[in-house]
Formats: structure tokens, sequence, C-alpha cells
């Protein structure tokens, strides 16, 4: 099955094999003695946390434990983070023994402390150690605090003779906890604590790559050279398409040229594949290119597909208020742009132009020849369809280019294009709006006269009457170069076939439809 809100582990986790090699020979070396730090870099939804659970499902023993925690699982990020830590590595050395979570009691206090008095293994700590635990779910969160929360992995595998990794994801989130309240930079503290332990390996990931790729590698940093890093990015062809059809239910397999389809317009970014999986499969087979242009129109160009939601909340990250900021993505989102050329579509200056750039973050990447372009091609896609006369890039990416070129015939008239979805069985293979009207477009590669099938030609009259919409016969003529003839139905001739010719040519839709 596919599975698009939680991590995906086992069975249902693909690729990263290579990935999976470099965090396991960590493991390995911390079992040995020799501890070793890993920043592991990937956008948003890339598969990051399925990988840190899948590692810890793998190599968790009762002699190495794994604490996995994400910043962001408070908002907004705060110096409670701190708090989680150290109750999430209790949690790892005793909860198993102890058959209950005491991060889950933390927010009991009394309960907490009853069930933290039964755990044996903590007979053998420091006193001072078992007095800070025990006041750990109401203590006030100081610098102080926040240095014994540091030092908690290394006591605790100490007491228990183990060994312990900490997968802390969005870590680079941290650093604006530092300031006067906290005493100073929190970062250089973790790093002066962490570098003493010799029995707790540190492995941090994030999302906010540059940042992060920052802070392990700047000679500014506190962790200057103290990271190894792993890249984490798109899965490949092969992955990708294991994902799609070993997910779904056995009896409604995707077909491998529809999968390779789905590929190559999503790439290689597990979160996409997932949501289309589960789109697609929600469908009732056989699936053909008629349900696959359902199923991005219900998941990218719509305003309430998931993807398209998704991605209107990254854009709203991204952008904040920032109107020029909202501009420089549209401008990049159609390709490689030259810096003057960004900057003469959004009407600035050169100079303010790299400013709004950076400001964007890893949204843009630039490459090699000097141009930027969008890092997500996905992302880049659903902005080219929210920009004026974008309502033809669905017909560009899963359309036939007949339906391409009625489209941009009605989009210069000022219509908005969607699929006619076929689940709701409908006659028509677009349907064109303004002002709020529909109007069904049927569309056909041939030269005049058509000529249509009777059967074919009652379902499209009696579907216009059901919806109350009118209807065109949109004619796209073989030849070079082809033509659009938009053609009125109640101009065609009905007999024991269905015939509409050249006659039946609408001079002004505009006025046809008012």
């Amino acid at each position: 099955m596919f599975r698009t809100n939680v991590p995906v582990t086992a069975a249902a986790f693909h690729d990263r094999s290579e990935e999976l090699r470099r965090l396991e020979a960590l493991i390995d070396q911390l079992e040995e003695g020799k501890t070793s730090w890993v920043a592991l870099l990937g956008a948003r939804k890339i598969g990051k946390t399925s990988l840190l659970l899948e590692l810890q499902q793998r190599r968790h023993r009762d002699r190495t434990v794994f604490a996995v925690l994400d910043s962001f699982e408070d908002r907004p990020v705060s110096a409670a983070i701190f708090r989680r830590l150290a109750l999430r590595v209790t949690d790892a050395f005793v909860s198993r023994s102890l058959g209950a979570s005491l991060e889950s009691l933390a927010g009991q206090p009394d309960a907490y402390r009853a069930a933290l008095t039964e755990v044996d293994s903590l007979y053998r700590a420091p006193r001072d150690l078992r007095a800070w635990l025990l006041s750990l779910p109401d203590a006030r969160i100081d610098r102080a605090f926040v240095e014994e929360a540091l030092k908690l992995p290394q006591k605790l595998a100490e007491v228990h003779d183990a060994r312990c990794v900490v997968a802390w994801d969005e870590f680079q989130e941290v650093a604006q906890l530092s300031g006067t309240r906290m005493g100073g930079d929190l970062l250089a503290l973790a790093r002066a604590t962490w570098q003493k332990h010799d029995r707790v390996a540190y492995l941090v990931s994030g999302s906010e790559r540059t940042m992060l790729r920052n802070l392990v590698t700047s000679k500014n940093s506190p962790f200057f050279q103290h990271f190894s890093l792993i890249e984490l990015g798109p899965m490949g062809d092969s992955d990708s398409l294991a994902l799609l059809r070993h997910n779904a239910p056995p009896h409604r397999t995707i077909p491998l040229a529809l999968a390779r389809r789905a590929v190559s317009l999503l790439g290689g970014h597990p979160f996409y594949l997932q949501l289309f999986g589960e789109t697609i499969t929600a469908h009732e087979p056989p699936y053909d290119a008629a349900v696959l242009k359902d199923v991005f129109s219900e998941l990218l160009f719509s305003n309430t597909g998931r993807l398209s939601m998704y991605f209107a909340r990254e854009h709203d990250q991204i952008v904040g208020r920032a109107s020029t900021l909202g501009a420089t993505l549209q401008a990049l989102c159609t390709g490689p742009r030259r810096l003057s050329d960004v900057a003469s579509e959004i009407g600035a200056p050169t100079g303010a132009t790299v400013g709004y750039i950076e400001r964007l973050g890893d949204a843009v990447t630039r490459r090699k020849d000097g141009r930027y372009e969008l890092s997500d091609p996905v992302f880049a896609l659903w902005l080219q369809w929210r920009k004026p006369g974008g309502t033809i890039v669905p017909m560009s990416v899963v359309g036939e280019e007949a339906e391409l070129e009625v489209a941009r015939v009605l989009a210069a008239m000022g219509f908005e294009l969607v699929y006619q979805s076929r689940a709701s069985r409908g006659a028509f293979d677009l349907i064109a709006i303004r002002a709020g009207q529909p109007l069904g477009i049927q569309v056909k590669r041939t030269s005049l006269p058509l000529r249509f099938k009777k059967a074919e030609w009652n379902r499209m009259v009696a579907d216009a009457a059901r919806l109350g919409w009118k209807f065109v016969i949109a004619a796209v003529t073989p030849s070079a170069p082809s033509s659009v003839v938009l053609l009125d139905p109640a101009a065609a001739r009905v007999g024991r076939t269905v015939v509409v010719e050249d006659k039946a040519a609408i001079d002004n839709l505009l006025m046809w439809v008012d």
C-alpha cells in the first residue's frame, strides 16, 4: 500500500542502499568503540525520516540504542526541544524494560516519577543523575538544563554499558535558540559537550540544506570539520518504478508504461510518487492515459489537490508576504534564466535581484553556466499552472497535441481549461470555464467534415442537457500548419450518422457563448 502520512520502513522501504551502507558503517564503528558524526542533507519529504527509522529498525539492539527526534515536533521551535531530547534518550535506554514511555508520562509528573523509580538499571546511576531525571518533566529550561540534556546520552550509555545513536532532524533550527537568555551559543555548547562522548554517535539532518551545510562546513561554525556529509536526493528510475509497481494493491496494479510516464513527470521524489500511487489506485482499473489525466488534475492541477496544497504551503513559507520574492519565483518557473532576464521580468536592478534569489534559499539552484532555475521541477510546473494563462499547462504535460492546441486557442480568449473527470463518465475531453460558466469541448484531430456515431453524439447531447452546459466541437486539422476550428453542434446534420461541416464554424466564440 502507499503511505503518504507516515515514514516508510521495512518491506515498503525502497532504494537508499548506498546511504544505508554508509550509516550502518557508522554503527559498526560505534560498536567497535569509534564515534563519528554525520550530517544528512535533503529536501523536505525526500525520505530522511524514513531512512533514519529504517536504520533504527535494522540496528537497534540491547547494547546499541537509538534516539530519533525532530526540531519541528513542537511549533514554534523552542528550547523545549532539549526536554524532548532528554526524554527521548531516556526512553531509548529504559522504556523497553519498563514497558512504558516516560516521554508519554512527562505531562503527569507524579506518574512519570513513579514509573522512573521502577527502572532497576537506574539504581546503578549516580545520585545526581537520578535526581536530575526525576526533575526532568517540570524543570526550568536554562543553559544548565540544556548542558545536562546534551550530556545525557553519554551518561546513560555509561550506566548501561551500551552505545547510543542520536539522530536529530531539522537540527539547523537549534541555531535560532541561542541568545542571552540561554547564555550564548548553544551550538558551541553542543560541540564542546559532544566531542567528549565516546559512546555516542551523532547524526543530524535538515531540509534547509544550505543552512545545514554551512553549519557543518563553514570555518566560522563550531561544527567545522566535525561532520561527514551525505546528500539525499531523488530516487533512481528503477527504484521509483518499483515503488509504484510493488506498493499497488494486487487488483490495482499500475501498468509499467503508465508508471514510467508518472516517473518522467514527477521524478524520483518518494513523497510525490506515494501521492500519485495513492491517488491513481483510488480509481477503478484499468489505468490508461485518460486516468493519468484525471490523477494529475486531482493531485497537482487543482486548488484542492493534495500536492497542490502542499506546494501552496511551501510557497507561503518561502515567500511569506514579499511580493518581490513571489515574482522572482514566477520568473524562474519556466526554466533556466539568466540573471538579467529575471531582473527584467520582475522590473528590478540586477543587484537587488541577486538579493531576492538568495532569499529564496534552497528553492533556487545556480547552474554551472551561471543561469538560475528552481530546484524542484514539479514545484516549477505547479507555479507555471498558477501563472496567468497557465491553464494550458495540464494539457502540455499529460494531454495530446490536439488538446494542447485547442487549450491555447481557448486560453487566449480568457477561458480556464480543465479535464473532465473520467470518473464522472463525462462525454467531453475538456471543460472550458469563463465567468463561472462551463463549456464542454469535444476535441477531434481530423479534417472536415467530422463524422460521429449516433451513440457518441447522443451521449454528448445528453451530458450537456443533464449538466446545463453548452458544448462545441473543436476540430484540429492534421495538415501543417494545423489550425483549430470551433464548430456549433446545432448546425450538425443528423441522420444515420452525425456530420459536422465547415459551415458550422463559429466566428466569435465569446458572442456565441453569451
